[in-house]
């Protein structure tokens, strides 16, 4: 999703469902849970391909969710994909358009990014 799309399709979906409400939380947290799985650890990987500063990154997401920048967070997600030239799930999208699940979805993506970040090996081989 380019970012003219996603830009388009937020402003398209907050036109027709100004405010949502949650109404089953169970469901809520499995969807961001399965949002946030289908893209972070693939997203970690081409960022550090690109030679992205990874603990900069880690360390401002960190920032944004315990500040309790929900949104922040979703957008800069957004431009690390668009900068990695990295394609987001739909799900991503419509998810990120629903204000009641944007805190849900956050709260996913630093716990699945701190997991990664935390258990994840940069293995150098000699040629």
């Amino acid at each position: 999703m380019t970012t003219y799309e996603f830009i388009e399709y937020l402003l398209q979906a907050k036109k027709e469902n100004p405010g949502t409400i949650i109404v089953d939380e169970a469901a809520a947290y499995e969807r961001a849970q399965l949002v946030s799985g289908s893209f972070v650890f693939p997203l970690y990987g081409a960022l550090w391909q690109l030679d992205f500063d990874m603990t900069a990154i880690t360390e401002h997401l960190e920032y944004l969710y315990d500040s309790g920048n929900h949104f922040g967070l979703i957008y800069f997600i957004f431009m690390l994909a668009d900068a990695a030239d990295f394609t987001l799930p739909l799900l991503f999208s419509e998810t990120s358009s629903n204000n009641a699940l944007v805190p849900i979805l956050s709260a996913a993506i630093i716990e699945d990014w701190l997991d990664y970040d935390a258990t994840s090996e940069v293995v150098i081989e000699d040629e």
